[in-house]
């Protein structure tokens, strides 16, 4: 802490610099901070009472006036703007840490425990490569796109690697090269070669920059770093590249979630529990893919160059394929992963019939079929959507296809049938929980969309709205923060719900969530 003698403006430049130096935040007495409560492992505002310097403890005051687990852990208190804004590199270092793996090369790694839904880092972007950061460059590699497609399908790879060599300094061009790519010497493609000559011959004030004095190798593997590293903006039509984010492995069991922060930061968040030393890992699928069987979800992870062997696909059944056992018609078969002909499915868990080899062959020819035929299936053609599932409830079961139909039929009936849409709307939620039971925003929406029609049909159910809600908002706190403004929209319908009306402010959360 500062000397008791010191003037504000000194107080206030010494604390930023401690801050800056070890990335350890200082606190004082009356700081308004989100605190980690004991109750639910949920944050919740307060005010910091007392601060415990030698213990790196506080007490603090709940808004609500909870007398209960007020001393909280230093690493368990954030400023308000800690959920948002990038933090210093200093303070990511105390954090995480990248360690080299015999099996995965550089990985992400805790440098401290994590609670589900504590931020674990926010980091801000190397680089955000829009289109109207060159709109000339932009136009003319569109234009070069429009004539003859690039091999990549998009121009944006190329125009974000040429943004680089315009925009960062040697260093932070450095260490977009030595991001991970999967061949490290590759030589330049005609793609890239052609982008060089076209510049040359469109766009030459772009070469009498430092972009000349980059090679075409370069070049190439600038193009790769962002094929491999970068994520998709959000709002604009570009990319956006991280340091240290762009370590985070994948796994279809992620041990974190992510969401956007100020000025585009990145902010990682702990979906589970994690211990120092624990590995940090993010999932490179969209949240309906991880939904998906374990050879549709290795398969579309091709496109970074990995089979994946993470411990959902390194399970020996997939449990997302189920089919009716055809002796019994009550009970499930799992296919075992990778199928073998001899043995490809379990046993029957009810009456414990063994299918035939024959049998296997017959079920695998057919889902092959109904893949086909979900994967072609029109939304807007409800009747055709309600055959094929109809069909498919006489093969399948637990099966992630008819979580596609489901989704489809929900999407398609929650105007016009509210009681069929609830029913797949049900589905959804017993699929996701059945197959993949962590939050996600897939899963967290689709209990506040429930409680949306449920509150139609049945208005007087206080205790199956408050439970959608409150499963909703509890997912999204986790996933994004109590304070995020998805978050808020469960929460303004639970308090509805529990005590009508409309909650006034976002620091009501705290009385609400934790009296439930």
């Amino acid at each position: 802490m500062t000397k008791a003698s010191a003037t504000p403006e000194k107080t206030k430049k010494k604390e930023e610099d401690i801050e800056a130096d070890d990335g350890e935040p200082r606190w004082k007495v009356g700081d308004r901070v989100f605190a980690l409560w004991g109750g639910n492992n949920c944050y919740y505002v307060s005010t910091i009472d007392e601060v415990h310097e030698k213990e790196k403890m506080m007490t603090v005051t709940w808004d609500d006036a909870d007398l209960t687990h007020r001393k909280v852990r230093f690493d368990q208190v954030m400023r308000p703007s800690d959920e948002t804004t990038a933090w210093s590199k200093a303070r990511i270092n105390r954090r995480a840490i990248v360690k080299d793996t015999e099996s995965k090369g550089r990985c992400l790694y805790t440098q401290e425990a994590c609670e589900p839904g504590q931020v674990v880092f926010v980091e801000r972007p190397l680089l955000v490569a829009l289109p109207a950061t060159a709109p000339a460059l932009w136009e003319c590699l569109t234009k070069l796109h429009e004539a003859t497609p690039l091999n990549l399908g998009t121009v944006t790879f190329h125009y974000a690697a040429l943004i680089s060599m315009l925009t960062l300094d040697k260093d932070d061009v450095g260490i977009i090269l030595d991001k991970y790519v999967p061949e490290p010497d590759e030589e330049p493609n005609e793609d890239v070669l052609r982008i060089l000559k076209t510049l040359k011959e469109t766009l030459p004030e772009i070469l009498n920059t430092k972009v000349s004095t980059i090679d075409a190798k370069n070049f190439q593997r600038l193009v790769s770093a962002w094929r491999y590293n970068s994520f998709g903006h959000h709002k604009e039509d570009g990319l956006v590249l991280y340091n240290r984010i762009s370590m985070c492995a994948h796994s279809c069991d992620p041990t974190c979630c992510w969401s956007y922060g100020d000025e585009d930061a990145f902010v990682l968040r702990s979906r589970i529990a994690l211990g120092k030393s624990d590995e940090l890992t993010i999932s490179y699928l969209q949240d309906e893919d991880l939904l998906k069987s374990t050879s549709v979800r290795q398969t579309k992870l091709q496109n970074w160059k990995f089979t994946c062997m993470c411990p959902r696909c390194a399970l020996k059944v997939d449990l997302g394929r189920g089919f009716r056992c055809h002796r019994c018609r009550l009970g499930i078969l799992y296919p075992r992963v990778p199928n073998t002909e001899e043995n490809g499915f379990e046993c029957c868990r009810v009456c414990g019939t063994a299918p035939t080899t024959q049998d296997v062959q017959m079920l695998v020819q057919m889902e092959d079929e109904y893949v086909l035929r979900v994967d072609n299936l029109d939304k807007k053609d409800l009747q055709d959507v309600q055959t094929v599932y109809q069909a498919a409830l006489e093969i399948f079961e637990k099966h992630w296809m008819l979580y596609v139909m489901d989704t489809i039929l929900w999407e398609g009936t929650r105007q016009k049938a509210i009681m069929d849409a609830i029913e797949h709307q049900r589905r959804r939620i017993d699929f996701h929980e059945h197959y993949y039971l962590r939050p996600t925003f897939i899963l967290a929406w689709c209990h506040e969309e429930l409680g949306d029609s449920l509150q139609i049909q049945f208005p007087n159910r206080k205790w199956q709205l408050t439970q959608e809600f409150q499963r909703a908002y509890q997912m999204l706190a986790i996933l994004c923060g109590s304070s995020h403004q998805y978050t808020a929209s469960p929460y303004n319908k639970l308090y509805q719900v529990t005590n009508g009306g409309v909650a006034a402010a976002p620091e009501n959360t705290t009385e609400q969530q934790k009296g439930n």
